[in-house]
């Protein structure tokens, strides 16, 4: 037994150093072990990050780095979706993200899309869940600042001006509140997610006895519409569904 627990603690060490340590040192850390070419420590400190419970775009596209140079494509273009997810914009995560993506077989085309759904969630892109929020709070307390001038003022120049405005204003907080929400139930519904294993073999039915309907790789995003045991229905970019059982992927 006691050679048990000093087995036990032997292994586990080296993580519950790392958990005592902070965000800040780890990123250090994590930082030179990458730069020194140990990509895979370097990968463990981002992780034990993480762990922590600070998770930020310059982290997961961090360990996506580690991942990718180690050649763990799956693991890379998870962190880099991470990544995307709080920092939409960032061109650096963007082409890498793009480049992991060239090393998954498959190759699927999406199904076309109206040009209005198109814009719109190019211009949700434009910043994150956060900024979206702080843009509508700002939009609000100046529509009460607005509102209050149009209460107090007698003079109809300013009334005219304080209610276009306000009404302009009103509009710029539907619209930020909005992309701000939408921003964060994609986050945390976490419907989307990345194939680890080899090969999956889509079924028709969450069972081992499904047909075979299609074939698909490590690497390649799906979305994930419900779960049923230990199987989870899938869809992918044009349209295709299918079961595959819920350890073959991670979600983002």
């Amino acid at each position: 037994m006691k050679r048990l627990l000093n087995i036990v603690l032997l292994v586990c060490a080296p993580l519950w150093s790392l958990l005592a340590q902070n965000p800040s040192q780890l990123m250090k850390q994590a930082n030179e072990l990458y730069t020194s070419g140990n990509f895979k420590e370097a990968a463990q400190r981002y992780e034990a990050i993480i762990g922590q419970g600070y998770t930020s775009a310059e982290v997961y596209y961090n360990l996506g780095n580690a991942y990718f140079k180690m050649k763990d494509i799956p693991a890379a273009i998870l962190n880099y979706e991470r990544a995307n997810l709080l920092s939409p914009k960032d061109e650096d995560i963007q082409f890498n993200l793009d480049l992991a993506r060239t090393y998954v077989v498959d190759k699927i085309e999406p199904l076309p899309e109206l040009m209005l759904v198109t814009a719109a969630k190019n211009f949700r892109s434009w910043f994150s869940s956060n900024t979206w929020a702080y843009i509508a709070f700002f939009a609000f307390l100046l529509v009460m600042v607005a509102v209050a001038f149009y209460i107090f003022t007698n003079r109809y120049t300013i009334k005219h001006l304080t209610f276009a405005g306000s009404i302009l204003l009103t509009i710029v907080f539907v619209i930020s509140l909005t992309c701000s929400i939408s921003l964060r139930n994609q986050s945390i519904q976490r419907n989307h997610a990345i194939l680890f294993a080899p090969v999956v073999s889509v079924k028709s039915s969450p069972a081992s006895t499904g047909s075979d309907i299609f074939i698909l790789h490590a690497g390649t995003k799906v979305m994930v519409t419900r779960s049923l045991g230990e199987w989870s229905e899938i869809k992918i970019a044009d349209g295709s569904k299918g079961w595959v059982l819920s350890s073959t992927f991670e979600r983002i």
